[in-house]
């Protein structure tokens, strides 16, 4: 089992103690209690999800564009793309979205004595500060999942119930309520306990303008929003 001393190792980075706390908690973990594997017939849906519904760890139903967390191995093992310049930026990359991009640490800076978290564009030449620290990132993740509930995900995994999914997202709040800030917390449940707007193709908790207010009220900081080139 890949251990997060030998993901250090490789990178050279040393990870925060939040996120230290949440890996060792079993919060970065989606195969939390099967890490030796599946067995013949068994599939991560139909036996590993049920087991992690109730107590889900970080961001298993709230992530925005259909994020997925790093397996420890695939951390360890990542292969850089070719055209990423990594003799000039240190990424250490931990979680993907379903369009392509990437987010990872970027260890060329410190905020706060931290390395930042950036979004890392698919097919771009573009990578943008999107966190101060990860505790922020789950946050703004947690907020901006709101804006945009798709139809046809919502069909595929909840036979079209946005009320089921909201409610796994509750369930995603409760989970996480030991490691975000109290008033962070009270934002989730307020926006989560709204009617949702159904839109054409999309339901809505929130506005995106509204979103963006959020990210700019609690998680501004100084480079929020740049971006800067990061290929050969």
């Amino acid at each position: 089992m890949v251990t997060l001393k030998q993901i250090e190792e490789k990178y050279d980075f040393s990870f925060p103690e939040y996120f230290k706390r949440l890996w060792d908690d079993g919060m970065l973990n989606y195969m939390r209690g099967f890490d030796e594997g599946l067995k013949e017939g068994e599939t991560w849906v139909n036996t590993v999800y049920p087991t992690l519904q109730e107590n889900p760890p970080a961001l298993l139903h709230s992530g925005e564009a259909q994020l997925t967390l790093l397996a420890p191995e695939a951390i360890l093992n990542f292969q850089t793309p070719e055209f990423w310049d990594i003799e000039t930026h240190r990424f250490i990359p931990f979680a993907k979205t379903l369009e392509g991009n990437y987010y990872a640490f970027y260890d060329n800076v410190k905020v706060d004595g931290e390395a930042p978290i950036v979004e890392i564009w698919d097919e771009m030449d573009d990578a943008e500060y999107y966190a101060k620290n990860f505790e922020d990132f789950i946050f703004r993740q947690m907020v901006e999942s709101a804006e945009d509930i798709d139809k046809d995900d919502l069909k595929a995994d909840y036979n079209g119930d946005v009320s089921a999914y909201i409610a796994d997202v509750e369930r995603d709040i409760k989970s996480i309520t030991p490691y975000l800030k109290a008033e962070y917390i009270k934002v989730l449940k307020e926006i989560y306990s709204r009617e949702p707007e159904e839109g054409t193709l999309a339901y809505s908790l929130i506005s995106m303008r509204e979103a963006e207010e959020i990210v700019e009220e609690y998680l501004d900081f100084e480079l929020l929003g740049e971006s800067f080139s990061h290929e050969r």
